[in-house]
């Protein structure tokens, strides 16, 4: 059954990921500029829309005990876990962007096709900070409980709630810097309120987001390392920091045929802790994550329209000062007209009154 799934999901998601049009671009997986979780605190550049889709794989191999006679075997099994990722990322100015991230699919490790995902739509604000190799910004969002069926295995905690977020962004430039290297470091912090109709920063599946990386170019390659987590802020009685979803990952992104941009990329758990059944029904916030992931990607840019530039704000500056001038010439104009016209009135008035 696993092996079917496969064959007819592959064409699927290949379908999906190649669906997209052209541009060098660095979006995450939920969308947004940056590497593969963490963000950049700038946007996009104003006008232009990035589409980008990834994939990704997970494979466990589960024993499970089953009766034999009057003993007990066990049986082997494949768990494969297949998502797909959409995102949209619109630059709005130098200060706003826009991102919409979708899941059209999702195992469940339940049924032969999984549901759909959440769907999370989002703002990025970026303070500027011209000259400066800092750059700092703010990301809120909301989260829409559009999947069937929630917190399932191998993905990070999840409620069917509708929930929101915010989150820090920080980036240091090294490439404006004196030294001139071309590496960017990026550092996100955050939290996310899984329930928004609950108290704020008190529930127990509250969680604290992170995310530390940095990225550098060879050529036309970029390479990047981070590490992400999702910690459960108020269950630290209960929960130590590596029985959180803890990430290390790591990948290149590079320019292909037609201008699409692909990525390739891996997550390892860190960590080194998986819960048993029994532990698991006794805490419900421990989960079994997925000790590794590879993800395959590739996105599109779309020009939506072109920003004003300063040479455009000069020209119309320029433009309403001439329409203001000439307004005010033709107001002149009519006064002139009407004081001409009242002097021609009374002129002919007085010609017409006989001698005295």
């Amino acid at each position: 059954m696993q092996l079917l799934k496969s064959i007819i999901l592959l064409p699927i998601i290949l379908v999906c990921l190649l669906a997209a049009p052209e541009g060098w671009a660095q979006v995450t997986l939920s969308g947004g500029k940056g590497q593969l979780r963490a963000m950049d605190a700038d946007p996009v550049p104003a006008g232009q829309l990035y589409i980008n889709g990834l994939y990704s794989l997970y494979l466990e191999k589960i024993t499970t005990p089953i009766p034999v006679g009057a003993g007990v075997g066990q049986r082997e099994e494949l768990a494969v876990d297949h998502t797909l990722n959409v995102a949209l990322t619109l630059g709005l100015s130098r200060t706003f962007e826009l991102m919409l991230h979708a899941v059209p699919y999702q195992d469940n490790q339940r049924d032969l096709f999984g549901p759909i995902g959440d769907t999370q739509i989002g703002v990025k604000f970026h303070l500027p900070n011209r000259g400066s190799i800092f750059q700092s910004g703010l990301l809120g969002y909301v989260r829409l409980p559009t999947a069937p069926m929630h917190n399932i295995p191998y993905e990070g905690y999840s409620t069917d709630a509708f929930g929101w977020g915010l989150t820090g962004l920080a980036s240091l430039d090294l490439r404006s810097s004196s030294l001139a290297l071309p590496v960017k470091f990026i550092a996100n912090i955050g939290y996310r309120d899984q329930d928004w109709g609950d108290r704020y920063f008190s529930a127990d599946y509250d969680q604290l987001l992170f995310a530390l990386g940095f990225k550098f170019p060879i050529r036309a390659t970029l390479l990047y390392l981070e590490t992400s987590g999702e910690v459960f802020v108020n269950q630290t009685d209960l929960l130590s920091l590596r029985q959180n979803l803890l990430r290390l990952s790591g990948g290149l992104r590079f320019l292909g045929p037609g201008q699409l941009v692909f990525d390739a990329a891996a997550d390892i758990r860190l960590g080194n802790y998986t819960p048993s059944a029994a532990e698991m029904a006794v805490n419900p916030y421990l989960k079994r994550y997925a000790d590794w992931k590879v993800l395959l990607g590739v996105t599109h840019r779309i020009q939506l329209f072109e920003p004003a530039t300063e040479q455009d704000r000069a020209r119309s500056e320029r433009r309403a000062e001439e329409e203001k001038k000439n307004e005010e010439i033709r107001k002149q104009r009519e006064q002139v007209n009407r004081e001409l016209e009242e002097l021609r009135k009374k002129i002919e008035k007085s010609q017409d009154q006989p001698p005295q």
